[in-house]
């Protein structure tokens, strides 16, 4: 049983590796050549045309385990989902789903074949409900979002009010340097051009008396042709400067009122870099988030808006498929009903009153009915919930006569029991045995017993042994003889040692079993 488990995507465990090993592998071959079983499976494997696959999984002492198909990975959650189109394993545990009330609607929809139509209605819930989550959400937190709106306004407002440039900063502070030195940048220029141009012995003059005597030079030498040129060059630049500073110093004036201009809007630029940058990129995107925030803000009373026209459309359309799935369930109840107790008959519960009861409550994931199964087992006594008045081994047959009603529609291959004879014995045991006969007519059964009564029933019987080899403990199954068969029976009926009377008693139960599948 843990090795099927973990096959169909059960929680696996480094405990359950040997001592001394690094890994442990499962592996099972399920053959799908059953085109009902092709046609589940179809929506998983859309292209596999082989008759079997194998699924392994692989559990590791160190590291996460790994889970394979025919040896392509494969997720857990993967084997979860294609494991229901492939086997219903009932254990102890589903015996106490079946007493939890919460779950009865489960059954009566699997029955009913409405399961499609609760998954609808289900999709409509989960959406009402997550809307109508965010929507109380957003009122919350509309006072606090409008607090902080507030805020971003303030600050947007703030650097709106100074309309900050990209690179704003560095050319204010070249025009402040410029202005606060203006007096020291006109008399500077008008010094350097005196001294270039228009002085007595400016350098052009002095210049233009070198330059003659170069001329003189190059006449009588023609090697000075090249320094006459760069002198001629000289000359000319000198001159392009002298002319250029003589512009500039007329071009330079004093302006306080601009100069206070540049130094408020210099003061008010450092006061939002120091408040939002320190950059002036910074600055700039600081702004453009806030626009952002404050245009999102502003979207809250028109999300409120939407969500609150939206609510009530979804809540009628929700209704309206609660009402349709209740309604469909309360037809269906009644065959679920009949059958059930049919079952119930067959299983020993001659009296048996099985009655689905319908309570209309505030819509939930499963719908607008709560649903419960009440159950009476002797006659004259009024069905109460199932949870009070039934014994183990009455769950026990109850939950066969589920599986049985529900397998009639079902195409899942195989069903495994483990420990369904859990609080029967004798001629109830006898008749759980012929139920899961009856079951294997349509579906492969695996049964777990420690009954001869149920025993006696299978077609095939294995054995679990357990040996010791060296420091080890092995595990094994066996596929028993028709004669090791009835010595199984007899070691179930009489404990490990086989005695005459217990082996006729076996072959007895094996003789009765068949007589009554025959019948």
């Amino acid at each position: 049983m843990d090795a099927i488990s973990l096959l169909i995507g059960e929680r696996g465990s480094p405990d359950l590796i040997r001592h001394g090993e690094s890994k442990s592998i499962v592996e099972a071959e399920f053959d799908i050549s059953n085109q009902d079983i092709q046609d589940d499976l179809n929506p998983f494997f859309a292209s596999h045309e082989a008759e079997t696959f194998i699924i392994r999984r692989e559990l590791q002492q160190k590291g996460s385990g790994r889970a394979f198909i025919n040896d392509t990975p494969a997720n857990i959650s993967f084997l979860k989902e294609i494991s229901v189109e492939l086997l219903d394993l009932h254990g102890q545990h589903e015996h106490q789903s079946l007493l939890n009330s919460a779950l009865h609607w489960y059954y009566l929809d699997r029955y009913a074949g409405l399961e499609g139509e609760r998954v609808a209605y289900t999709i409509l819930f989960d959406n009402y409900q997550r809307l109508k989550k965010e929507l109380e959400e957003i009122l919350r937190d509309k006072e606090t979002a409008q607090r902080q709106r507030d805020l971003y306004e303030f600050q947007l407002n703030e650097i709106s009010a100074v309309n900050p440039k990209f690179a704003e900063d560095e050319e204010l502070e070249s025009e402040l340097s410029i202005l606060e030195h203006s007096e020291e940048l006109r008399n500077l220029s008008a010094e350097l051009y005196e001294m270039l141009y228009q002085a007595e012995e400016s350098i052009h003059q002095r210049l233009a008396l070198a330059k003659a005597m170069l001329d003189r030079l190059h006449k009588i030498d023609a090697h000075f042709q090249d320094q006459v040129q760069e002198f001629q060059s000289a000359i000319a630049t000198i001159d392009e400067l002298s002319h250029s500073l003589s512009r500039y110093q007329r071009q330079v004036e004093f302006q306080p009122e601009r100069l206070e201009e540049l130094r408020s809007r210099h003061v008010a630029i450092s006061r939002l870099k120091k408040k939002y940058g320190p950059s002036m990129t910074q600055l700039i995107k600081t702004y453009l988030n806030l626009q952002q925030q404050v245009t999102s803000e502003s979207d809250i009373e028109e999300k409120i808006e939407k969500i609150r026209k939206e609510l009530p459309a979804l809540y009628e359309k929700m209704i309206t498929l609660a009402k349709n799935l209740s309604e469909a369930r309360k037809k269906a109840a009644k065959k679920f009903e009949k059958s059930i107790i049919e079952e119930l008959s067959e299983l020993g519960i001659e009296h048996g009153i099985f009655r689905v009861d319908f309570k209309e409550e505030e819509l939930t994931r499963g719908g607008m009915d709560k649903i419960e199964f009440y159950l009476s087992t002797n006659k004259g006594e009024l069905p109460k919930p199932l949870a009070k008045v039934a014994s183990g081994g009455e769950v026990s047959r109850i939950m066969l006569a589920l599986k049985t009603v529900l397998s009639a529609g079902d195409s899942i291959p195989l069903m495994i029991f483990d420990e369904i004879d859990s609080g029967i014995s004798g001629r109830i045991a006898q008749q759980v045995g012929k139920a899961m006969k009856v079951l294997s007519g349509k579906h492969q059964i695996i049964a777990i017993t420690h009954l001869g009564q149920i025993a006696a029933f299978a077609d095939t019987h294995y054995v679990v042994e357990k040996s010791t080899k060296g420091e080890f403990t092995t595990s094994a199954l066996r596929k028993l003889s028709k004669k090791e068969h009835e010595e199984e029976i007899a070691k179930l009926l009489s404990g490990s040692i086989v005695t005459d009377h217990s082996l006729r008693a076996a072959r007895s139960l094996v003789q009765e079993a068949n007589s009554l599948v025959a019948a």
